[in-house]
């Protein structure tokens, strides 16, 4: 619990008056922050956060009898390719090949059915099971074979939105982000002569409208993304530093910073197949798509598939131009499947880059694949503990924590931050194990969604890093206190895990074993108990005037106890003094 006098009223003054003269009875010590002796460097192991890093695609064909639901996810990071063809009139789903022996089967528009719907519930169900986290995209490409032609008419792409929304809604806390498909052959919203800029914005603004805010949606490339967002001219309004950028970043409040979008041609070339313009005038280059990623993206999951470069482009897939463009995109996942040729190439080539521990020029075994895939979204490290190493009868923990971010990118979701304790000791003649055990919630206030990763800038020809991923972290926190366990050391964790789901916790990059991973979190130190001390300090500095009228306060006169606020003072029993 922590005091602030300044927003008291009068009982909660009074209360601490009687917390304080309990303090004049007892021993009282100042509580003191101490560097605690740990690991804190970067066991370069890759960790089990899979809500980023190489994910393994995974079609889902779902019928109007509902078909049969994914029961065995192929990985902890899916890419759920839903495919919802035989809910459009314009999808085949089987072809007369023999010359007429079999006729040619087609989708039929209609409503999602109830049996579809819960078919798609039971795969979030199953993979939430399984301990996995899943990108979504859903479209109407029979088994994502890449047909043409086969979206629906526009009304009812609308109306699956509407009915996919409350299913997507109920299951944000395993889906890492929705690629808006709907649109296109593999639901990359190309290759089909019903898709315009204007069908897909309303589709996604829909969509946007009927899911929570905690549902990140996606496009396929900078120019759709901007279309939703409100952009039309965007090759000359979409520059971050612009007046017309700014309005409409004013417009759309936090719908910035809760649209982004997937890159299924990264690094192919330079253009990255088209994704970004060559022609800056008529579409969003690359330097200024990366600007927008890099400050609208922040928390907003960035990837996709990278692809080999083909003759006369330039090269640019390589581990080392993703060790500096990752970071400023925040990429955060990849297909481990494709492209399997640069995936194996990555496997194959030494990382040439000096990244903190992951250090090339000393590490002869460190390849490319490596460091890209411990580097893929966010990676914590405890640097730096200052702990309270002993904590008297209030209660009064304190902590300032120095963590750094050195993955790609960040948190993409919302975690709640707590305290584990866990201590063992012997009691008796028979020496019996006694062992405590509790966790403390703490504060909203301890946001790890703001454990930044490093900032890198242009600067003419150079590229500077600004800022290298290390945060501070301070919070105090009420831990309970039993007599029986005066003097013996008790470990202290901190945890981050999801809000709805106790299992779902962030590994840190610290060796697993000595940081106490088993615990479900990061080991920060250890602190003894006093209960017959107390570590606040009733003797409060005060400073100007002004302060001093309106703060409450407590005040001693002789062995009576005045409570101070503003021109009123008080007894402990609530009388008035005049």
């Amino acid at each position: 619990m922590i005091f602030h006098f300044s927003r008291l009223g009068f009982w909660g003054c009074a209360s601490q008056a009687v917390l304080l003269l309990a303090l004049f009875q007892s021993p009282i010590f100042a509580a003191k922050l101490v560097k605690q002796s740990i690991d804190t460097t970067d066991a370069m192991q890759t960790l089990s956060n899979f809500d980023r890093g190489f994910y393994t695609p995974q079609v889902l064909h779902i019928k109007p009898s509902g078909g049969k639901p994914i029961e065995k996810p192929y990985s902890k990071l899916l890419h759920l390719r839903t495919e919802i063809s035989e809910f459009s009139s314009r999808a085949w789903l089987g072809i007369d090949t023999t010359g007429g022996k079999k006729d040619t089967t087609w989708g039929k528009s209609q409503d999602l059915t109830e049996d579809a719907l819960n078919v798609l519930q039971q795969t979030f169900d199953n993979i939430r099971k399984d301990g996995g986290h899943v990108i979504v995209r859903i479209c109407y490409d029979p088994w994502y074979n890449g047909r043409s032609n086969v979206t629906p008419e526009h009304k009812w792409v609308l109306r699956h939105v509407e009915q996919l929304a409350p299913v997507l809604s109920k299951n944000t806390d395993v889906i890492v982000a929705l690629e808006m498909g709907m649109h296109g052959a593999y639901g990359e919203m190309h290759s089909d002569t019903s898709i315009t800029y204007d069908r897909v914005a309303e589709a996604a603004n829909l969509m946007l409208r009927s899911t929570p805010p905690e549902l990140k949606i996606l496009t396929r490339t900078g120019n759709y993304s901007a279309k939703v967002l409100g952009f039309d001219n965007w090759g000359v309004d979409f520059h971050i530093d612009g007046e017309k950028f700014a309005e409409i970043a004013k417009a759309k409040g936090d719908t910035m910073y809760r649209v982004g979008m997937f890159n299924d041609g990264y690094l192919g070339t330079q253009y990255d197949y088209g994704t970004w313009g060559a022609d800056c005038k008529t579409s969003i280059c690359r330097e200024e798509g990366v600007a927008w990623l890099e400050k609208y993206g922040i928390n907003t999951p960035y990837g996709g598939e990278a692809l080999t470069t083909p003759n006369g482009y330039e090269v640019i897939n390589t581990p080392e131009f993703l060790a500096y463009e990752g970071f400023r995109t925040h990429t955060s996942y990849l297909n481990i499947q494709w492209n399997n040729n640069l995936i194996d190439s990555w496997k194959k080539s030494h990382f040439n880059g000096k990244d903190f521990e992951y250090d090339g020029t000393k590490i002869d075994s460190l390849t490319g694949f490596k460091y890209i895939n411990d580097h893929l979204g966010y990676r914590f490290v405890l640097r730096e503990s200052w702990i309270t190493d002993k904590v008297g009868a209030d209660g009064v923990f304190k902590a300032k924590l120095r963590i750094q971010n050195v993955g790609f990118g960040n948190l993409t979701r919302k975690m709640k931050a707590s305290l584990y304790v866990n201590g063992y000791r012997q009691e008796g003649m028979l020496d019996t194990l006694a062992v405590i055990t509790y966790d403390v919630p703490l504060s909203d206030s301890v946001e790890f969604m703001k454990v930044y990763s490093r900032k890198i800038e242009i600067k003419g020809a150079d590229t500077v890093m600004t800022f290298d991923g290390n945060n501070e972290i301070e919070f105090e926190a009420n831990v309970p206190i039993f007599k029986e366990w005066r003097g013996w050391p008790l470990d202290i964790f901190l945890r981050v895990c999801s809000e709805t789901n106790s299992s779902d916790c962030i590994h840190f990059a610290n060796d697993s074993l000595r940081a106490g991973a088993i615990y479900g979190g990061i080991r920060i130190g250890s602190f003894v108990v006093d209960d017959r001390e107390q570590s606040i300090d009733p003797r409060f500095s005060r400073t100007g005037d002004a302060e001093k009228q309106n703060t409450p306060f407590v005040q001693r006169i002789r062995n009576n106890i005045v409570i101070h606020n503003g021109d009123k003072r008080y007894r402990l029993n609530g009388a008035g003094i005049q």
